[in-house]
């Protein structure tokens, strides 16, 4: 249950996460209820009451819910509260089993979960003297009825992203029912006295019941609980073993496969599977049930970071058929969503989805990806960099920022944080171009991306906002958050050119590896001023929990992930090395994160940093090697190449890389220089060496 513990003011977090139930980026999520349906926080680990466990949707408490409804067992004829306790509980990937106590009768009873992608099957094992024996489903939105001996229904329950008149169709059944009845928003399945283990099955369909019922013979048929659960197991143990980890330790292990396990949850495919086998989906964009794939909660300014490059690495088939979804977002909406959820929520700041499609163009272009039209994928792209936005879609201020530069204040108090994102944007894209022979575009795109010096203050050394006759903003607070910046402040967006780090090293004139040591050892003082946010949020308190011992590198959030690796680029191998081992030592953990984990983001991070890989500019054919902190790793490729990740003298003191080696498959071994090596490369196999100690090697890497 990591990352579960939140506390109820939410004034930290440690993952924000739930202990969701699923199939790989699946379609339904499954979890306990234990504190109401209002809200987004509906589970809480320290809770007793137990309220079913639950059909959700909700990728992040930020975003909220969509499409839920629960189910409960019953041994009593009224309602009774029923206790749990998530110490007793089983939970595994495949696996909700709850030991429910009912306070009323005295009597105790098991109830368990496992789910195929758009269904599950449910077993109830009720105690001897139960009273009753039921199964109860319930909305909070929507209406249920008995059709055909089962339970069938729809919810409306819903927030955000969803059009008016969305709902989620389910049906409920069980040969051993003896009763079924519904009335409104609550319908029961009632099993014979003498019943001690039943099951139960659940399918649901956002097009139409029957889609529904066709999902429930697809996946489920004549199976058994045991057999569903089995294959649940065996998916998930075919996808986490496409890398497989000697670890330091036991819980080094654990933490591993914890990251790589939530590096598999989102995006979520919104597809189903029709009556002649075609791919299918209810758009959230047009209304109508449309062809083909469409996947939906992914808040791109988070994910596009890790998540995607983690995929094009491990699961690269997986992520051509993700930008195919994408692709038909596109063609349903006319823009790339950037919050979809399930449609778009306009959250965050910057077209970032550019990026990770992008990514996937070149690397397409590179022979690792496919399953999705490159060309609709560029104009996609395209129009966020050139076509004024429109509603809640498109770059805010493209206008100023294509005449001046960079975004003014008066679009946004968030306007330093939207100039930098649209710079690494249109990095993306300019190299998308590259590829596709768009000349032009990649000539105009490349120069905007290196304007960003011009909100660089040479004298405060910052990134600062400028008003639109480009003064500086009076009043500058390096210690201020959103005053120009999104869930942070100038600190943390100190080296906000993942794209140009040659670029950046200009900007601060050959000390960049002292300014890198500085944002992590700066430890006195004040963690941060409240700035435009008014009060503290809980960013800001977690970083002070960490300031001591972190400065201002803010990982409990995603603006700082590039930080470190900027680091190793740059050739600051002390400071990189030492501050990658310590976060992933000490800021990932059993308990969860050291902030909020959106969709995989914070989890895919570790994943990579602990292989020792990172694309800090991503949609080009290079990555930056850093200092892994697993002994020894295989990750299985496409096409039946490994990549073999070797230490000599690992350790938790020995972070410091020595040497580097890179061994293609069938090659000569060669160093590798200047801390980068070539996905192309490394996705033909081979074996990445590592010589480490507890000192830094004396020699400095220059970039060349």
């Amino acid at each position: 249950m990591a990352g579960t513990d939140t506390k109820d003011d939410h004034s930290n977090s440690n993952g924000n996460t739930m202990p969701q139930v699923k199939r790989p980026w699946g379609f339904n999520d499954w979890a306990p209820q234990t504190r109401g349906s209002a809200g987004a926080w509906w589970f809480h680990r320290q809770d007793t009451a137990f309220e079913g466990i639950r059909c959700t949707h909700q990728p992040s408490p930020w975003i909220n819910d969509y499409g839920w409804f629960k189910m409960q067992p019953h041994v009593v004829e009224s309602a009774a509260t029923l206790r749990h306790s998530s110490e007793e509980a089983t939970l595994r990937p495949y696996l909700i089993r709850e030991v429910l106590h009912d306070d009323s009768s005295g009597q105790d009873m098991t109830f368990e979960l496992t789910p195929t992608n758009h269904a599950a099957v449910l077993r109830v094992t009720f105690p001897e003297s139960a009273a009753t024996r039921r199964l109860s489903v319930s909305v909070d939105d929507g209406e249920i009825s008995v059709s055909n001996g089962a339970i069938s229904g729809y919810t409306t329950s819903n927030h955000g992203g969803t059009p008016s008149g969305w709902k989620m169709y389910f049906v409920v059944k069980s040969s051993a029912a003896t009763n079924v009845t519904a009335s409104g928003k609550l319908g029961m399945l009632e099993f014979p006295s003498g019943a001690s283990e039943v099951e139960a099955v659940v399918a649901t369909s956002y097009i139409s019941m029957e889609q529904a019922e066709l999902s429930l013979q697809q996946e489920v048929g004549s199976k058994s609980f045991s057999e569903v659960q089995a294959e649940g197991k065996a998916e998930w143990n075919e996808h986490l073993s496409k890398v497989q980890v000697v670890a330091r330790d036991s819980v080094q292990l654990r933490v591993f496969y914890t990251n790589m396990w939530k590096a598999m949850l989102f995006p979520r495919y919104l597809t189903e599977i029709d009556a002649s086998g075609s791919e299918v989906h209810l758009s959230p964009y047009t209304g109508k049930v449309e062809s083909g794939k469409l996947v939906s909660d992914s808040g791109f300014w988070d994910a596009y970071r890790t998540v995607y490059p983690l995929q094009s690495i491990i699961f690269p088939d997986n992520m051509g058929a993700l930008a195919n979804g994408w692709v038909n977002a596109y063609k349903e909406a006319g823009w790339l969503p950037t919050w979809p959820s399930p449609g778009q929520r306009g959250s965050m700041v910057g077209t970032m989805g550019d990026v990770s499609i992008a990514d996937a163009i070149v690397k397409s272009k590179l022979g690792f990806i496919s399953g999705f039209d490159v060309d609709t994928a560029y104009e996609m792209i395209r129009k966020d960099a050139y076509a004024p936005r429109e509603g809640l879609f498109g770059r805010t201020g493209l206008d100023d920022y294509i005449s001046k530069g960079y975004v003014p204040s008066f679009h946004s108090d968030e306007s330093v944080s939207m100039s930098l994102n649209d710079y690494v944007a249109d990095a993306a894209i300019a190299n998308a171009a590259w590829f596709l022979g768009h000349l032009d575009d990649y000539k105009d795109l490349t120069a905007r991306s290196k304007r960003y010096g011009v909100i660089f203050n040479n004298e405060s050394l910052f990134f600062q906002p400028k008003d639109s006759n480009g003064h500086w903003l009076s009043g500058f607070d390096p210690l201020a958050w959103k005053d120009g910046f999104t869930e942070s402040g100038p600190w943390q967006y100190r080296f906000y050119v993942p794209h140009d780090v040659e670029g950046l090293k200009d900007l601060y004139k050959g000390q960049i590896c002292e300014f890198l040591d500085a944002e992590m050892t700066t430890t006195t003082g004040e963690a941060f001023h409240v700035g435009g946010y008014g009060h503290a949020i809980h960013e800001e308190t977690e970083l002070q929990k960490m300031h001591y011992e972190f400065g201002y590198y803010a990982h409990n959030n995603q603006p700082v992930h590039h930080i470190l690796w900027v680091a190793k680029k740059a050739g600051c191998d002390a400071v990189a090395d030492n501050w990658l081992r310590r976060t992933m030592d000490h800021l990932y953990t059993m308990q969860g994160w050291s902030g909020d984990e959106d969709n995989g983001e914070m989890a895919s991070w570790y994943v990579l940093s602990a292989l020792g890989v990172y694309a800090l500019e991503q949609a080009k054919d290079e990555l930056v090697i850093g200092s892994p902190a697993v002994s020894h790793a295989t990750v299985q490729l496409p096409h039946g190449k490994v990549l073999t990740v070797s230490t000599d003298g690992q350790s938790k003191e020995n972070v410091y890389v020595q040497s580097v080696s890179w061994t293609p498959t069938g090659g000569a071994s060669r160093p590798v220089v200047s801390n980068l090596l070539r996905y192309t490369e490394l996705m033909k196999g081979g074996e990445l060496h590592f010589v480490l100690d507890s000192s830094p090697r004396s020699e400095v890497v220059v970039v060349v």
